[in-house]
């Protein structure tokens, strides 16, 4: 029979400790943001945190693209009274602390997914959702305390939260969390292509995307981005000596779909032969599946975990956050398949996503990824026809003496706004603004839920004010924020 507290679902490990472990698991994340409130979760966090600071127990916290965790070891009693205040912190929290958090915040420099994750985020969703793990909005300081409290009444409700308990339950526990329905998700939508694409910036890694379906009684998703990743890593790593960090992420889709993100960083130098490297691995793989000795090892990582933890648990909790998710559920591991997965099965994973994946390369290595039938893309949309509308251009010492400044043009249609530029055409419809801010140099920078920014500046270009009073009119004013005055870590 399922247990809960206070609306709770609580799932008990067996085990005959003395102490108390807990695991406090909210189906919450940076996701779950807009461009407004881009580090709210973050924020919320530490404040509450600040709260339980004096209990004398091990504890610690995190936000990542999906979910909120709180975890505690201690005495039943003192693990309790961590429950009590975390929980009562969350109902009413501490907002008064927010413009003194901004700071440590800052200067934590924290991040809820690696950039090469965020970036590919980003591309294919923009603004929104996963992609706004990219994106730093206006700041700490710019968060309000309105925006703190409604974020916490929206999620942090005992529907959207599971506790994992090892140990004896502390006595009287009670978990005060804010009152209210489960919260509902919205997958946004996100950018497509026709074929294999691969994107470039700044970041000295390779990487990519892969949009994979629900996983099977032998996790076949799962398990082929393992194998991915460990043949990345052998090579990037272990046989080149070009990387350090391989790693993988992913965020939940529509349907049980998963957006994973599979990367390895480069050292000065060799960010062409990292993305070689990445594209011989995933092009072999895709061709010809994992060699008997890779799927062996995969399999044999599978069957030890199941082994060693509790599996029907295991599958509860996933179940259980998964519900929270929209996801389909998870049945049960069928050993003797897993067992008997072939290489052909794993290529087959890997051929179904190829088409849509998008590749990440440092800069001018990608043209590796190139050679391998990617077709380069841009960060955010482009077309290449400028619509009908009223144009503006830069001044005329601008056009003179700025070599960009000679192919840019400004559009103003009834439905968008329009800035063409050495990338292509970007547009953003005005009923698609995710926000606006105001830089410190007074440029004011229009962005699009599709991941485009346009700057508005009268001395870039004639016409600049008209186009500044109709943002005003058109755009709310809580979607209009400054740009933050924290750097990172203040440097």
């Amino acid at each position: 029979m399922s247990e809960y507290i206070d609306g709770v679902r609580v799932l008990r490990h067996s085990g005959t400790q003395s102490h108390t472990d807990i695991t406090l698991t909210f189906a919450v994340g940076s996701r779950d943001e807009t461009l407004r409130t881009v580090g709210v979760a973050h924020a919320l966090e530490h404040l509450v945190m600040h709260s339980v600071r004096g209990l004398p127990i091990e504890m610690n916290a995190e936000v990542d693209l999906m979910t909120t965790t709180f975890v505690a070891s201690g005495s039943s009693a003192r693990v309790g009274e961590f429950l009590d205040r975390l929980c009562r912190a969350l109902a009413e929290p501490p907002v008064e602390r927010l413009a003194l958090e901004a700071g440590v915040l800052a200067a934590e420099d924290g991040r809820v997914a690696h950039p090469v994750v965020a970036q590919l985020l980003n591309v294919r969703y923009g603004a929104k959702g996963p992609g706004l793990a990219w994106l730093e909005g206006p700041g700490y300081d710019g968060l309000k305390p309105e925006h703190v409290t409604a974020f916490a009444q929206a999620w942090f409700v005992p529907s959207n939260a599971v506790l994992q308990v090892t140990g004896p339950l502390p006595d009287d526990l009670q978990l005060k969390l804010p009152s209210g329905s489960a919260p509902t998700r919205i997958h946004p939508a996100g950018r497509s292509f026709d074929g294999p694409t691969v994107v470039g910036e700044g970041i000295p890694a390779a990487g990519v995307l892969l949009t994979l379906p629900p996983d099977n009684a032998v996790r076949q998703s799962t398990l082929t981005i393992d194998v991915l990743r460990h043949r990345v890593e052998e090579e990037c790593r272990h046989v080149r000596g070009h990387s350090y960090d391989v790693g993988a992420d992913l965020v939940a889709g529509p349907g049980g779909t998963s957006d994973w993100v599979v990367y390895a960083e480069a050292r000065d130098g060799s960010e062409a032969e990292v993305s070689r490297a990445f594209v011989e691995a995933l092009t072999d793989l895709t061709e010809n599946g994992p060699t008997e000795a890779e799927l062996a090892y995969q399999i044999a990582r599978w069957q030890e975990r199941l082994d060693a933890d509790e599996p029907e648990l295991r599958r509860t909790f996933g179940n259980t956050m998964g519900r929270m998710f929209g996801e389909p559920e998870l049945e049960p591991v069928d050993r003797e398949r897993l067992a008997g997965l072939r290489p052909s099965e794993v290529a087959a994973v890997l051929k179904a996503a190829l088409p849509t994946a998008i590749g990440y390369a440092y800069e001018d290595a990608g043209e590796v990824w190139e050679q391998a039938g990617f077709r380069r893309g841009s960060i955010c949309p482009v077309t290449p026809d400028v619509p009908a509308g009223k144009t503006f251009k830069p001044p005329f010492a601008a056009r003179a003496f700025v070599k960009e400044a000679r192919s840019m043009l400004w559009v103003r249609t009834d439905t968008a706004l329009v800035l063409r530029d050495d990338d292509g055409v970007h547009e953003i419809r005005w009923d698609e603004i995710a926000g606006v801010m105001r830089t410190h140099d007074g440029t004011t920078i229009v962005l699009g839920l599709n991941g485009c920014a346009i700057p508005v500046d009268p001395d870039m270009f004639r016409g600049a004010a008209t186009l500044l009073t109709e943002l005003s009119e058109r755009v709310p004013q809580d979607l209009w924020f400054d740009e933050t005055k924290l750097g990172p870590a203040d440097d």
